[in-house]
């Protein structure tokens, strides 16, 4: 982990800009010549002044229907130049991070066969039909935890991997949990673990949390909590 100066995250995200930028100075049209000549304002007018008209959308054809998502094969112009992209289609994902009284945080353990072992996640499901965000954040909370949330904080929401699924995950915090009972789908085998935030945060950092949005959720509740992790070098 990071031992030098403490950061905010507005700190450990303009160095992340900063060095983003510098990789794309020529795409955004920003003269880098030192970190101290950049700020995320310039980052920002950089990003509004590049490309926002989307492309012309061609042609779709499905090639998988699953239980949880669809695959099509999409054709796109975009300029002079007319591609094909594969796409996963789902349709979002309520993602929770549940912070008990006594200031333990709670995460459920499973196997997940695409990485081939158990990982350690916030606790998280697809939406159902017609679903909002915060209704499915508060029935996965129970049915995986089997507690309730008196307040339902979000986050942020974020594309899982926008390169080919188009999912989408919004992210919440749970606070005045109150215990009620377990609802567990048939094939759904989890093991619930509580630890302090802190602990949970130098998981990351020893590489014994792997789950992106589970990285996302605890460095954006930490400092809502109270606790300033010192991030880990970027």
């Amino acid at each position: 982990m990071y031992r030098g100066k403490r950061s905010s995250l507005r700190d450990w995200l303009a160095l992340f800009s900063w060095r983003s930028a510098a990789s794309y100075s020529s795409h955004f049209g920003l003269p880098i010549e030192s970190r101290d000549s950049l700020t995320l304002d310039d980052f920002e007018i950089g990003m509004a002044e590049s490309k926002t008209v989307p492309p012309e959308f061609l042609d779709s054809t499905k090639i998988f229907t699953g239980r949880v998502f669809n695959v099509t094969v999409d054709t796109v112009r975009e300029g002079d130049k007319t591609y094909v992209r594969e796409v996963v289609h789902h349709p979002g994902s309520a993602v929770i991070l549940p912070i008990f009284a006594d200031g333990t945080i709670a995460l459920v353990k499973q196997y997940r066969h695409p990485a081939v072992k158990y990982l350690l996640e916030l606790p998280a499901g697809t939406l159902k039909d017609n679903e909002r965000p915060d209704e499915g954040a508060m029935r996965e909370l129970e049915e995986e935890l089997g507690v309730t949330a008196g307040r339902m904080e979000k986050l942020c929401e974020f594309f899982v991997s926008p390169g080919f699924c188009e999912e989408k995950m919004w992210l919440y915090l749970a606070t005045d949990l109150i215990e009620t009972k377990q609802h567990l789908d048939d094939d759904e085998l989890i093991e619930v673990v509580r630890m302090p935030i802190r602990r949970a945060l130098q998981m990351i950092s020893d590489g014994e949390i792997e789950d992106a949005k589970t990285i996302i959720g605890l460095l954006l509740a930490a400092p809502r909590v109270g606790f300033e992790p010192d991030y880990p070098a970027v």
